[in-house]
């Protein structure tokens, strides 16, 4: 220890595979302003890593410690609320603190380390791929080996990157690339690189405050010398003492002038940061709060109350038909929180929905008002995070990672359309839940937590009815001048009627149009009448798939287990999962007979014939291959909301809390979609993108209705949701949960495997369970199913094969502890599909 120096020690968690809730031990250096939270780069091993700060101590843990080597980001990123949600994300959803912790961090501020391979000095490889066998060449490589060679000597001097390199020859290629390095073959380097993604400043030029006089005096002198100097000097003393110019444009108007001025010292010149806000430059025109209604002046002040005393009940679910103002409830709510001097979260499950939201916000908190979601630039969610950290706005409206902004004093959390799958993180961990971790955020901090949907997920719904959250209901629907929604002072309004036709009666009766004759003849008299239409279909594309009617083969994705779905404007079978495109054809690569034929429809199809039947109706497509960014969501918006066109046809976007008060006829062109799925929760998804899409109509001053097509017309979800009656799917579906053991009723977890390779993905899998069951039997935990393993749906996805286990009971997490689980599986705790 070096003299007048004590050592202190910090418990970093690090950017690496470690397994749930551990730290390591390293020493602070003599001099580094270190606090918990602070994001740092540090050794780990032969890589230098990213960790982030749990705590400082005055003691090691271990006998020797290496040194941090930098801090990131001057200000800790996180604060100690932010640990302790971190630590809660890490040991409820089973990841590493560095993963529960990333998603809390400002854009950019993870840099993930990069493993670098380069071929050693002499070799020089044949850089074809050799045949995949196993027997090794003269120079003792396998052709395998040889292929990784190559793969590497293509990438030349720059060298290849490990983990594309395992992308694309497969997870056995991490095997052979180890061979190589202790061979000498190969050399493995290490890299990592600072934050993506900084604070932007600019140049700006004014005249300096000590010379104005000088230059005032020049100016006056009538002389003509130095035009553009005069030009420029006169152009930021006319606007003002103090107005400044951007240096870039300076120089490219003015030339060598700004230089010459600068260096009389008659200008000055400082960096500025630039705000990089997504809303700038956008007008939202303000309102006056609407009077609520009874029942919504009600649950408004039931959430006041548990603002006010954070003792007492803070999670409020709020269950209101389409249309019945929530988002009143919301607004009201949080302006109460703000009034008090704390802040707001909302949370809206898709990105679609944000400028909506944002409209309704804004007019009520002009100027106060963050985004926060993946839509974004880079630079506009790192500016907005940390405005936010600094207490710059009251509210931040996002999507699902929006949970994790770092607002100060967090008194309110709004998570609307709740029952949202979009909710949950999926692809990558941790695999989070928005909802779970809002609770457990309300925990921390004494937030109250508003959950409102229409059709609340059953599981919220259930907690609701046995008080571990406060329930509340809005069963009326109201309409005022302008067909917002929720205002006493208009009118109630019904719910839409809700027609099923039974599509299998159509066929019979001849008709085989996409449009049965009463969604056709409502067509007609909607857009005759000037008002909108909405067509809901959950699929893309022009036809769902190719099939050969002689052998009955399909033309399926060469990477994944699906049909691929053809795409007229594009000319292409595409895949829906991997992306991968494929060219027509016409005969069949299996029987070598010309009878391939399209089957299905998708959206684009839809739109095609909507417009071909009513060309001057205008026609808009709502899906994921039209609306790719935040902007495009927003024009398709904004057009139909003007009215440029009267129909609008989409997939599960436009089921989504959206408000066309022209809207008066949504028909749901197949209800069918999902319905097969094999997941416990496709008669839920069913019924709440059914119910939810029929809420879209009738929501203005002309009344509205829904039709609904299907080949399944007696589906208890189908049924529900034409009778709009929540209640009466919540007992069907509890009563399956509840014979089938699913949650509510338990918990799950899933693991997933996946791999290049079939048979070592089955087998791995195999070999988990008999563990698992092992397991089971030896501490008998008899109230956990082990089910499976079995293939995943779909069985492969990009070039990987998916074998899952669900564990399901009460307790599945204590039998899962008591097994090691291999690297490369997948852990899913509560997954919202098992597909």
């Amino acid at each position: 220890m070096r003299r007048g120096f004590f050592m202190r020690y910090a418990e970093v968690a690090v950017d690496a595979p470690t397994g749930r809730g551990r730290t390591f031990s390293y020493a602070v250096p003599e001099g580094m302003d270190l606090r918990a939270g602070h994001l740092v780069e540090a050794p780990f091993g032969a890589r230098r890593v990213q960790g982030i700060v749990f705590a400082l101590a005055d003691a090691s843990q271990v006998a020797e410690t290496k040194e941090i080597g930098a801090v990131v980001f001057e200000d800790a990123p996180l604060d100690d609320t932010r640990l302790r949600l971190a630590e809660w994300i890490s040991e409820y959803y089973i990841c590493s603190l560095f993963e529960a912790a990333a998603p809390m961090l400002p854009a950019g501020g993870r840099a993930r380390a990069r493993t670098l391979l380069t071929l050693a000095d002499g070799v020089a490889p044949d850089a074809a791929d050799a045949p995949d066998v196993d027997a090794p060449d003269a120079d003792g490589l396998t052709p395998f080996q040889q292929r990784v060679v190559g793969y590497i000597a293509r990438r030349g001097a720059t060298g290849a990157q490990q983990d594309r390199l395992i992308r694309a020859l497969g997870d056995r290629a991490l095997a052979s690339v180890n061979s190589l390095v202790r061979r000498g073959v190969v050399r493995r380097e290490y890299s990592l690189r600072g934050p993506s993604v900084r604070h932007r400043y600019r140049a700006q030029i004014s005249i300096a405050a000590d010379r104005r006089a000088e230059v005032d005096e020049w100016l006056r002198d009538g002389k003509q010398r130095a035009p553009k100097q005069r030009a420029l000097l006169e152009r930021l003393r006319d606007g003002g003492n103090g107005v400044a110019m951007d240096g870039t444009a300076a120089r490219k108007e003015y030339g060598g002038a700004v230089r010459a001025l600068l260096n009389k010292g008659w200008l000055a010149e400082e960096s500025v940061a630039v705000e990089r806000d997504p809303l700038d430059g956008r007008e939202f025109s303000r309102k006056p709060p609407p009077r609520l209604t009874e029942r919504q002046a009600q649950i408004a002040a039931a959430i006041r109350a548990g603002l006010s005393d954070p003792s007492g009940r803070r999670t409020f679910v709020i269950q209101g038909v389409t249309g019945s103002g929530k988002t009143e409830v919301y607004l009201d709510a949080a302006q109460h929180c703000v009034e008090t001097g704390r802040r707001v979260i909302a949370l809206v499950p898709e990105i679609a929905l944000t400028y909506q939201t944002i409209e309704r916000f804004a007019a009520r908190f002009e100027g106060r008002v963050a985004v926060l979601h993946s839509g974004l630039s880079d630079g506009e969610r790192f500016d907005q995070w940390w405005k936010i950290r600094r207490g710059d706005y009251d509210i931040v409206i996002g999507s699902r990672s929006a949970v994790f902004a770092p607002l100060p004093d967090v008194g309110l959390i709004v998570v609307d359309e709740e029952h949202e799958w979009t909710y949950k993180q999926h692809d990558a961990a941790p695999r989070y839940h928005a909802r779970d971790v809002a609770l457990r955020l309300s925990e921390l901090t004494g937030a109250a937590v508003a959950l409102g949907s229409a059709s609340p997920d059953v599981a919220t719904y259930y907690g609701g009815l046995r008080r571990r959250h406060s329930l509340h209901l809005l069963t009326e629907r109201f309409v005022d001048g302008e067909g917002d929604g929720g205002a006493a002072d208009g009118g109630r309004r019904e719910l839409p009627p809700v027609s099923v036709v039974d599509m299998r009666a159509e066929l019979r009766e001849g008709n085989s149009d996409m449009f049965s004759r009463e969604l056709a003849d409502a067509l007609d008299e909607c857009l005759a009448a000037g008002n909108q239409a909405m067509l809901f279909l959950n699929r893309r594309g022009t036809a769902a798939y190719l099939q050969c009617f002689g052998c009955g083969y399909s033309l399926r994705c060469r990477r994944c287990d699906v049909n691929v779905t053809y795409h007229a404007k594009e000319g292409r079978f595409i895949c829906h999962y991997c992306g991968a495109r494929r060219r027509p054809t016409q005969m069949c690569p299996q029987c070598l007979g010309y009878r391939m034929r399209y089957y299905g429809i998708g959206t684009e199809a839809v739109a095609d014939e909507v417009a071909r039947r009513y060309p001057d109706a205008g026609v808009l497509r709502w899906d994921r291959d039209i609306a790719g960014s935040p902007k495009a969501h927003e024009s398709l918006l904004r057009r139909f909301r003007s009215g440029e066109a009267r129909a609008l046809v989409g997939t599960q976007m436009i089921a989504k809390g959206l408000h066309f008060p022209q809207v008066t006829l949504v028909g749901v062109v197949s209800a069918d979609v999902g319905l097969s799925i094999p997941d416990y929760r496709a008669g839920e998804r069913a019924f709440q993108l059914l119910y939810q899409v029929a809420g879209r109509a009738g929501r203005g001053r002309d009344e509205g209705r829904a039709i609904v097509q299907t080949f399944q017309p007696d589906n208890y979800a189908i049924q529900a949701a034409a009778a709009q009656d929540y209640q009466a799917f919540y007992t069907r579906e509890m009563a399956h949960r509840r014979e089938q053991g699913n949650p509510p009723h338990a918990k799950l977890i899933r693991l997933l495997r996946t791999h290049t390779n079939q048979a070592q993905c089955e087998s791995d899998a195999m070999d988990l369970a008999a563990r698992l069951r092992e397991r089971q039997a030896e501490w008998g935990y008899a109230d956990v199913d082990v089910l499976g393993p079995v293939p995943a749906y779909p069985m492969r996805l990009r070039g990987r094969y998916r074998w899952h286990i669900i564990l399901r009971g009460q307790t599945p997490r204590g039998l899962l502890d008591g097994v090691d689980t291999p690297r490369g599986w997948v852990v899913d705790v509560d997954p919202v599909a098992l597909t």
